[in-house]
């Protein structure tokens, strides 16, 4: 039983001095942006943020903590700040330099060890963030060296396109065969004779010519075939192939023209008389009868 008490009051011992040390921690202060070192910030609008481990935005402590903190030059000269809170970042210090700073120059943040809590804890030591802004007559440089080249490929890019453009010209103007030529004009420009001049003109517009001809009889062509093989594929699907000719009633229809139906009429009567007999000697006329008739008197 006693080496079980003195273990029970071993480990809660134990158990309260790791609480004691975990409450012993305090204020701490995590990063900060930029970062002690940095020789990266632009002059204006100069902010740091600084970032804790506990909620520093309590309101009762923001008046006291303001002058918590100092930015000072390489001279140690003290700049004008304002200590700003985020609600929804309450764990996080921003101080603003309320005035622009000089380009490629060291700046200090001072911290006090002061800073406190709502609770009354402390960050306990003070803390110090080297600062150095940029070379901003670098940067303009750079910028306008940057500039210098994109002008530079503008107008190399702009003259290429306009030899371009021009030389297309040229070619479309030398195709036209209709294009008229002073040959004394050209002999007296290029020292050549008249007739040299008009017998490369007229080689040009031949040229010209039998090119026009050869893009226009292929174009004509291709339009042809094209007609000719939609005209193809309609015939094909319009067609329709039967073994012969058939009667309309073999469709279903009673229709009957009026030849045919007087045709059949004619038959029904003589198919009547035949069947009822007749008393008209086969191949007499009306005056033979009347001879016979006398005859018998």
């Amino acid at each position: 039983m006693k080496r079980a008490g003195i273990i029970l009051s071993l480990s809660i011992l134990l158990i309260l001095t790791s609480f004691s040390f975990c409450f012993a921690a305090g204020l701490e202060l995590l990063d900060s942006y930029p970062k002690d070192g940095s020789d990266d910030s632009r002059p204006e609008n100069f902010l740091v943020k600084l970032y804790f481990n506990e909620d520093v935005s309590a309101k009762e402590v923001q008046k006291q903590n303001e002058a918590a903190f100092k930015f000072t030059d390489s001279k140690g000269k003290e700049l004008p700040i304002r200590v700003l809170y985020d609600s929804k970042k309450p764990k996080e210090i921003w101080v603003l330099v309320e005035k622009t700073l000089k380009p490629d120059s060291e700046y200090k943040l001072s911290i006090s060890g002061d800073l406190q809590l709502a609770n009354g804890d402390t960050l306990g030591e003070d803390r110090t963030i080297n600062l150095k802004t940029r070379n901003t007559n670098t940067d303009n440089n750079v910028n306008m060296a940057l500039m210098g080249v994109m002008m530079v490929g503008m107008i190399v890019f702009t003259s290429i396109s306009t030899k371009r453009q021009l030389k297309k010209r040229e070619e479309e103007e030398r195709a036209k065969p209709e294009t008229k030529v002073n040959p004394y004009k050209v002999a007296k420009e290029t020292g050549k004779t008249v007739e040299d001049v008009v017998a490369k003109t007229n080689k040009e517009k031949e040229k010209a010519r039998a090119k026009a001809e050869k893009r226009n009889k292929h174009m004509v062509q291709s339009q042809s075939e094209a007609a000719d093989a939609g005209k193809a594929e309609d015939e094909k699907k319009d067609t329709k192939r039967v073994k012969g000719p058939r009667p309309i009633s073999a469709a279903g229809s009673t229709y009957k023209t009026g030849r045919k139906a007087k045709a059949e009429k004619e038959r029904e009567k003589a198919a009547a008389k035949a069947a009822a007999g007749t008393t008209r000697p086969k191949n007499a006329t009306g005056k033979s009868r009347n001879k016979k008739a006398k005859h018998k008197k």
